[in-house]
């Protein structure tokens, strides 16, 4: 029951925090990166051999406490882009916002979980995915109420591709917005070869950035700070020259070439 709760206060919350905080886009996609910078210190970075997507934490800077998001680049961009929505609802302190609405202190154990449906109403909002879900049945052939397991991971990949999310984010959000029993997301598993090798099909018929494994190395800002802290007091040369290398922050020779505005610096709109 309490579940139920929060699920049915979740759109409220999501429209509130998304004016909130300025969020003007309908579907996020990938500019969920943009969201959660704005809101805490993000750092991009690849481990290989971790298992780990990502994860928040706080830590005090400069007398202030801070969030901070680690974002593993070595997982594939759908990947980064839940784990990116997911540490938002805890920047957000989405569970905690619940629990003050519902006036029940006992939601906030269920963080986790409440943070996995943020993303996913977040990245999939429920009549937009249901609208675009729809058009691409349309495009099917024959009964619509009883689709071939073909065709209809074939809309599940258009499905992942609209919103840039994994097959298994689609598959879990079918059943939340009531496309799909939980009998049938169970068949629908991708631990199935046959599954399996219809995913890859699809995937590799569309022109996607879904399983691209981006290895970024970056922390917004960082050439900037690394300037302005360099030659400072107090500020240890071994750290510089550690992080310039640990995220391969390239150097850049300032150019003698100039580029003369027509407006003179002051455009008209």
């Amino acid at each position: 029951m309490v579940w139920d709760e929060i699920v049915a206060c979740m759109p409220k919350m999501i429209t509130k925090l998304k004016k909130d905080y300025v969020v003007k886009n309908d579907v996020i996609r990938d500019d969920i990166f943009a969201v959660l910078e704005k809101h805490c210190s993000v750092i991009y970075y690849p481990l290989v051999n971790e298992d780990n997507c990502g994860f928040h934490v706080k830590r005090m800077m400069n007398g202030k406490l801070t969030d901070f998001v680690y974002i593993n680049t070595a997982k594939p961009l759908s990947k980064q882009v839940f784990t990116a929505a997911h540490e938002l609802g805890h920047v957000w302190n989405v569970a905690q916002k619940i629990a003050k609405y519902l006036r029940d202190d006992s939601i906030v154990g269920m963080e986790e979980e409440i943070v996995n449906r943020f993303a996913a109403e977040l990245l999939m909002p429920t009549n937009t995915f249901v609208n675009t879900f729809n058009k691409h049945v349309e495009q099917i052939e024959g009964d619509k109420s009883r689709i071939r397991l073909d065709d209809f991971i074939k809309v599940m990949v258009l499905q992942m591709n609209d919103y840039m999310v994994t097959y298994e984010s689609v598959r879990r959000r079918l059943v939340e917005v009531g496309i799909i029993s939980e009998k049938t997301a169970e068949v629908l598993k991708n631990d199935r070869k046959e599954v399996d090798e219809l995913i890859k099909a699809f995937s590799d018929d569309i022109n996607t950035t879904l399983d691209t494994c981006t290895n970024k190395k970056t922390i917004p800002g960082l050439r900037d700070l690394i300037e302005e802290k360099t030659g400072k007091p107090g500020v240890s040369k071994y750290v510089i020259l550690k992080t310039v290398k640990d995220f391969e922050v390239a150097d850049i020779i300032p150019s003698d070439d100039v580029i003369d505005l027509e407006s003179g610096g002051n455009v008209d709109v």
